[in-house]
């Protein structure tokens, strides 16, 4: 009992240096994050799927524009959206068109099972269900909840907001409440192997801390 496991240079590895992980990470959102990005490199490829590209600020621009139309309905600050889209580019649309809103986003996969899908949407209680005409149609039956049709192409709508919307930047002037650090940007749903899925609710100041582990890990 009095002999230490650890020699001193152990001990300073396992309690010091590896603990060193301090560093300055700006108080930020995530949409702040994105757009100084969008900024610093406007025509850099920012997202490609099969033979679609954008670059950040063709893509900032239609994230821009379907934010603008969520706000319009009402969209903002600790509320959620539902996303059930495949992997596209205007799944990354939607995803930061959402967190420009200053709502957070709810992943759903359209291939979990149908009970799945509705205790994660009847747990979560999201404002509206980003998704379109096809995949929709996989999706439970839903009737209390708003669906926006990413491809829907009538007057009023979102497939439209790639013309009939602002493309400015939304500011809280813009948002229904003011977007802070502290507010949510996605939610995660556990297995729910050991009993139901929970809901894990990640914040904007969260995310930037990671994101600036990342940026240093993965030069």
């Amino acid at each position: 009992s009095t002999l230490d496991v650890l020699s001193p240079d152990e001990r300073d590895r396992i309690l010091t240096r590896w603990n060193d992980t301090a560093r300055a990470v700006p108080d930020a959102t995530l949409p702040e994050l994105f757009q100084a990005q969008a900024a610093r490199t406007p025509q850099a490829i920012a997202v490609q799927h099969d033979d679609a590209t954008l670059t950040y600020a063709e893509l900032n621009t239609r994230a821009n524009r379907l934010a603008h139309h969520l706000i319009g309905r009402g969209i903002g600050p600790e509320q959620y959206v539902a996303l059930a889209l495949p992997r596209s580019v205007n799944l990354v649309v939607a995803v930061l068109a959402v967190l420009k809103t200053g709502a957070a986003y709810l992943p759903l996969d359209p291939d979990y099972p149908a009970d799945r899908i509705t205790y994660m949407l009847g747990n979560s209680t999201p404002a509206c269900l980003l998704t379109d005409h096809t995949t929709a149609q996989r999706l439970p039956d839903t009737p209390a909840l708003p669906h926006l049709l990413l491809d829907d192409e009538s007057d009023t709508g979102t497939a439209h907001t790639d013309t009939g919307q602002a493309d400015h930047d939304p500011t809280d002037s813009d948002r229904v409440t003011a977007l802070r650090p502290a507010h949510p940007a996605y939610v995660i749903y556990t297995s729910g192997s050991t009993g139901r899925p929970k809901g894990v609710v990640v914040e904007h100041h969260s995310l930037n801390h990671y994101l600036a582990w990342a940026r240093h890990t993965y030069p």
